[in-house]
């Protein structure tokens, strides 16, 4: 059975297979590839250690790597929407920023690892998720609810950790696929060359991927509704055994991107347009680790890492008007006084320590303990044309120190329970911070495995914001400070699940529910009018009422036979601020803006490697408030139904070199936005939905 079949069931549920190492009984043959599954469940996100999927007492789900290039998900923005409850969605028609949605809640509310360190600095994180390339990838695991209690602040909504893949064979692989986005091109290119060898201690891999796209108007207006963007990513991985106990890691990744939209004209300088947003951007991370075994009872793992951040970006235009006839440095309606130059350096430490005390008091124990420290300087300037400094935006510094403690308690054979509690003491805060966290596993049947938790989260305000553009917007300098005696944002979140294995489909079906409540207390809210101080508009960040988060999603999935397989799921999530918000004058909404309460997903999958491969997969987005910030109104959107077809063919050759040739069709019956507003004076932020229209693909991978 092709391993692509076994891994696409773990998008989006709890898997529930046998312990590693089972022997198959011919009978249970067709249901061989939840068995292969054995091979690739290894999680650690949940508890920071590595467990079974099956054994994890807090919900893991999963997107395995292979599954990207089958579905052609390049980067994180687009493969998080293979799992049921989540989704991406567009904020903005100009820059093409965007968010991941866990639970109902907006994407500052989750937290994005990268190897489980958070790479994703508050600068770094506003374009990541369409920077960030998944050829490295291995899996993605996802956590949903409260994670701070392991991972401090920002843990909110939920945990979202990409996995690196570590190589146990030397391989080659490379892609090319073309995009027809509605008669706008864009193109991806990948390779990654994976080196290992059993004589040597030494394993590492190489990676590297070059995106294009064209920009897209969908009205014919000359304005952008996607930007036109490059990207260009490049890193490595190292692993290398100084002795059997102890492992030295390494990795290193740049990327860099160059992105541009608005209108009537996306090339010339900037203030030559009606309206432009431009952003160029070099993001470098890196991270050494030492993994030491001292005993069969005690381990712990030491690690730096750093992200270095530059970004230059424009943001305005000259709205139809001509340029000023005398260039003055001090005349902030001047566009091209509208460029910023900012600066962010990011480092963190981080130590666990496990100790596996085996029989204790009623039952084993794991204890897992650890500090870490971060700290992020962010320097944002306001300079001309030609880089001139006019103005300092922010120049500042974040830093948070946590320390946390956590006991995997297994009581019984059938049962564990997990209690956790973290402290954290951030610099934008006046108090330090507690976060407590109890999870509990019951494998009450053969049939039944039963989770419940409850988990606590926090945010902390950070440097930089890009949700308050905390830079040069549209010629207004801007500065956000905190309120005296603002406190953090905090969640607490109860969830009740089950996984189900039924015994009469002999390991074929597997079926997963999971209820959530979510309580969010003193959310932040930056006040629209402040002061005015040497030319800089003074915004306050206060602390306001909260907001419930109600869901429940349902997952299943199904290996039909050899050569059918099927995934589903439905999520409904009702997140509501506890008092009506003023959305505009006397316009009051309880919703949070672009999140729908209704989603739901179907893939199935068809594998003969004697015909065809092929993929047919229904993404559903249910009915959504969105405000309009030109008509001032909050609307309802309509459902969408976004459905996606593939097929690909592969022949194999002498040597062990395999050609993969594959098209497909993504949103096939093109259901897009429609009331895309236009013209220079049109609301960019009224962008919702399906994030492409309908698009074409052709591509090919070379293995070896």
């Amino acid at each position: 059975m092709d391993t692509e079949l076994t891994k696409l069931i773990l998008a989006g549920l709890v898997s529930a297979v046998p312990v590693m190492g089972i022997e198959l009984p011919e009978e249970l043959e067709e249901a061989e590839a939840v068995y292969e599954l054995a091979e690739f469940t290894v999680v650690s996100t949940a508890t920071r250690t590595d467990r079974l999927i099956t054994d994890v007492p807090i919900k893991t789900e999963l997107i395995d790597g292979e599954v990207f290039e089958r579905t052609a998900k390049y980067d994180l923005g687009q493969a998080i929407e293979l799992l049921n409850g989540a989704r991406t969605e567009n904020d903005c028609q100009n820059c093409g920023t965007a968010q991941i949605q866990l639970l109902g809640l907006p994407g500052r509310y989750n937290q994005i690892l990268i190897d489980g360190q958070p790479l994703f600095t508050g600068v770094a994180s506003v374009y990541g998720i369409d920077q960030v390339p998944t050829i490295f990838v291995d899996r993605v695991e996802v956590v949903k609810g409260g994670g701070s209690a392991l991972y401090g602040p920002g843990a909110v909504a939920g945990v979202i950790n990409l996995i690196p893949e570590e190589p146990f064979v030397t391989h080659f692989h490379s892609t090319f696929d073309y995009f027809d986005i509605d008669g706008s091109d864009a193109y991806t290119a990948q390779f990654a060359g994976y080196y290992a060898d059993g004589r040597s201690n030494l394993k590492m891999s190489v990676y590297g991927q070059y995106s294009d796209q064209d920009s897209y108007d969908a009205n014919g207006d000359h304005f952008s509704e996607l930007v036109e963007r490059e990207n260009f990513a490049v890193g490595t991985y190292l692993w290398y055994d100084l002795t059997e106990k102890t492992r030295l890691r390494f990795n290193y990744q740049y990327i860099y991107e160059d992105r541009r939209g608005g209108g009537t004209t996306l090339s010339g300088p900037e203030y030559e347009a009606e309206l432009a947003e431009a952003l160029e951007t070099d993001y470098h991370w890196s991270t050494v680790r030492l993994e030491q075994r001292v005993s069969q009872d005690f381990d712990f793992a030491l690690s730096a890492s750093g992200v270095y951040f530059e970004r230059d970006s424009y943001y305005g235009g000259n709205f139809g008007a001509a340029l000023p006839p005398v260039y003055d440095i001090n005349d902030t309606d001047d566009p091209r006084n509208f460029y910023g130059e900012l600066e962010s350096f990011t480092y963190y430490l981080d130590s666990q320590f496990n100790y596996y005390l085996g029989e204790l008091w009623a039952g084993e124990h794991t204890l897992t303990w650890g500090v870490q420290y971060e700290d992020e300087d962010v320097e944002d300037d306001n300079v001309n044309f030609s880089g001139d400094f006019i103005a300092e935006i922010t120049d500042d510094q974040f830093d948070n120190l946590g320390i946390y403690v956590q006991d995997q308690w297994e009581v019984t054979d059938r049962l564990e329970i997990v209690p956790g509690l973290r402290y954290d003491d951030a610099s934008t805060l006046d108090d330090a911070v507690w976060s407590p966290r109890i999870a509990a596993r019951y494998t009450a049947t053969d049939e039944w495995t039963i989770r419940g938790n409850f988990s606590s989260g926090f945010l902390a305000p950070r440097v930089f914001d890009e949700d308050l553009h905390i830079t040069v917007a549209n010629g207004e300098r801007q500065r956000i400070v905190n309120a005296d005696g603002l406190e953090e944002e905090r969640s607490y979140t109860f969830a009740l699940g089950g996984d189900y294995t039924p015994k009469a489909f002999e390991g074929a079906v597997v079926s997963s529910i999971q209820v959530y409540y979510t309580i969010l207390e003193d959310s932040f809210f930056v006040e629209e009018d402040g002061p005015v101080v040497d030319g800089v508009v003074i915004r306050e960040r206060v602390n306001t009422d909260g907001s419930t988060v109600f869901g429940a999603e349902w997952d299943v999935a199904w290996t039909i036979d050899n050569n059918w397989s099927l995934n589903a799921g439905l999520a409904y999530s009702r997140a509501r601020f506890d008092k009506d918000q003023e959305v505009f004058d006397d316009v009051f909404a309880d919703t949070y803006n672009k999140t729908p309460d209704w989603s739901g997903l179907v893939q199935v999958l068809y594998d003969n490697p004697d015909f065809i491969d092929g993929f047919v997969a229904l993404n559903w987005t249910g009915p959504m408030d969105v405000a309009n910030n030109s008509t001032e109104t909050i609307n309802e959107s309509d459902d969408f139904f976004v459905v996606d077809i593939g097929i690909s063919k592969t022949y194999e050759f002498r040597n062990g070199v395999a050609l993969t040739l594959r098209g497909g069709v993504n949103n096939v019956f093109d259901d897009y936005q429609d009331d895309f507003e236009e013209g220079v004076d049109r609301d960019v932020e009224y962008v919702y939905g399906p994030r492409l229209p309908r698009t074409y693909t052709v591509g090919a991978k070379i293995d070896f």
